[in-house]
């Protein structure tokens, strides 16, 4: 029960965010990109631009980390997701793409990947230094 209620509240906060950052490594080592994501239940899609380092790492090595930052009115409160990346075959751009972004050969500028969780970690030191609560999938 008390799983669900964890899994339930990582949903919502995935729900209230549109962007995070990505975190790849590979041979040439680490690197990490902002980009607009949009979930279903706990798989995050993500649209990551084609000149970052992201994209070639993915194809080396699919574990990823993205952060959820709370943002202003959050205080100092995240989400670290771990996860495997994939890239999407035939993505839904109408969904992935905000208002008012050109349609107009997205695949061009953005690779767009699922990304499905292996651990969520929710941190909120407005709780107490390291106050964390962990759902592993």
């Amino acid at each position: 029960m008390l799983q669900d209620e964890l899994r339930d509240r990582m949903v919502a906060y995935l729900s209230r965010h549109r962007a995070c950052i990505v975190c790849s490594s590979g041979k040439a080592g680490a690197s990490a990109v902002l980009v607009w994501y949009r979930n279903v239940k706990l798989e995050v899609d993500c649209l990551v631009p084609r000149w970052a380092d992201v994209t070639y790492q993915i194809e080396e090595n699919p574990r990823v980390l993205l952060i959820v930052p709370a943002g202003r009115s959050g205080g100092l409160r995240w989400l670290e997701y771990r996860g495997m990346a994939r890239p999407l075959v035939s993505p839904d751009w109408r969904r992935l793409l905000s208002a008012g972004t050109s349609y107009a050969r997205p695949e061009n500028r953005y690779l767009a990947i699922r990304v499905t969780p292996e651990r969520l970690d929710l941190v909120d030191e407005s709780r107490g230094w390291g106050a964390r609560e962990t759902l592993e999938v």
